[in-house]
């Protein structure tokens, strides 16, 4: 197995008990998760030495999240402690024709307040094959966008494989006041993976891919990007009922792999489905399997997410065996 550091902000979620609405809301359950933090707990579920690279605030909430994670077997030595607060978000749920949103109150983090020196990124990537990060943590602030940046530059150079997961998040650049694509290039261009889609794409590149198709959208990143070798993404349909109909592909410069269709029952987990997929790739295309075969493994991983509460996955390695991704796998 492989040993992968994920660097990110763990986050609590507040979502209202029994479905109601935010503004209905009578009481909260709490859940901690965070778009890396669910990827690194996927991955040590799976066997995988799986550490995060963080940090937390000091106090209650930081307990609470660090021994949700110890629990899932994360390797917590190189989440530290800082200065600020928790970061957090509402969930507010969907209800029929109207769709779920999601209310931040991450400013003024731990995390987001936390820049490049202070921390022991050397040590953190100790015997360290695979590096995952996301978009996230560089929309916080300045300070984690320089820390991301110095964490990148060191595993480039210790010569691990670096994967980026776009995870798009509108109202937190809109906050920063900062261009996305500015931002967001230098990370893309050092990765060796991406997952994202046409709209990542879009973002990145300024083009509009909408009606292009997938592969057009591939083909212009590996154009604008030499060392990406993989861009992995998925595609929903949903159906009467909220069921989802969900297809995956990976795009290689020299081709590209489907599967699906998944068929999915309303989530009862929505949150953290598409960590989960990212999980499920991983797991396998850090076993050098084929690239169907990873795909497969995403899409079961998603589908077994989608059945649970919370952020954090609960995986075990049987879930992601099998030849089949489709109705059979709806739960």
């Amino acid at each position: 197995m492989a040993r992968i550091a994920c660097f990110g902000e763990v986050l609590l979620r507040f979502a209202p008990q029994g479905g109601a609405s935010l503004r209905r809301a009578s009481g909260l359950d709490v859940h901690v998760g965070g778009a890396e933090a669910n990827v690194a707990a996927g991955l040590a579920q799976l066997g995988h030495e799986a550490r995060l690279i963080s940090t937390l605030p000091a106090g209650h909430l930081g307990e609470l999240a660090r021994q949700r994670l110890r629990t899932e077997g994360v390797d917590l030595t190189f989440v530290r402690e800082g200065e600020g607060r928790m970061g957090t978000y509402f969930h507010n749920p969907g209800a029929g024709p109207r769709g779920g949103d999601v209310i931040y109150d991450r400013a003024g983090s731990a995390f987001a307040l936390a820049d490049a020196g202070a921390y022991d990124f050397a040590s953190a990537l100790d015997g360290v094959d695979h590096l995952h990060i996301s978009g996230i943590s560089p929309a916080l602030s300045n300070e984690s966008t320089a820390a991301t940046s110095a964490l990148v530059e060191r595993a480039v150079a210790r010569g691990c494989s670096i994967s980026f997961d776009g995870n798009y998040r509108a109202s937190l650049w809109q906050a920063s006041g900062r261009d996305p694509r500015a931002v967001l290039t230098p990370f893309v261009v050092q990765a060796d993976i991406i997952f994202g889609n046409y709209r990542d794409a879009g973002l990145l590149l300024g083009q509009d891919f909408d009606g292009a198709g997938p592969r057009s959208a591939a083909e212009a990143m590996f154009a604008a990007f030499p060392k990406l070798a993989m861009m992995v993404s998925t595609a929903r349909n949903t159906r009467a009922g909220e069921t989802q109909e969900v297809t995956a592909r990976i795009d290689r410069r020299e081709g590209m792999a489907e599967a699906g269709p998944l068929t999915l029952a309303a989530p009862v987990g929505r949150i953290g489905t598409g960590d989960a997929f990212a999980t499920g790739v991983l797991h396998r295309w850090l076993d050098s399997a084929a690239d169907k075969d990873a795909l497969r493994a995403g899409l079961r991983a998603m589908a077994v997410k989608s059945a649970q509460p919370g952020d954090l996955p609960d995986l075990v390695p049987s879930d992601l065996d099998g030849e089949g991704e489709g109705e059979g796998l709806a739960r």
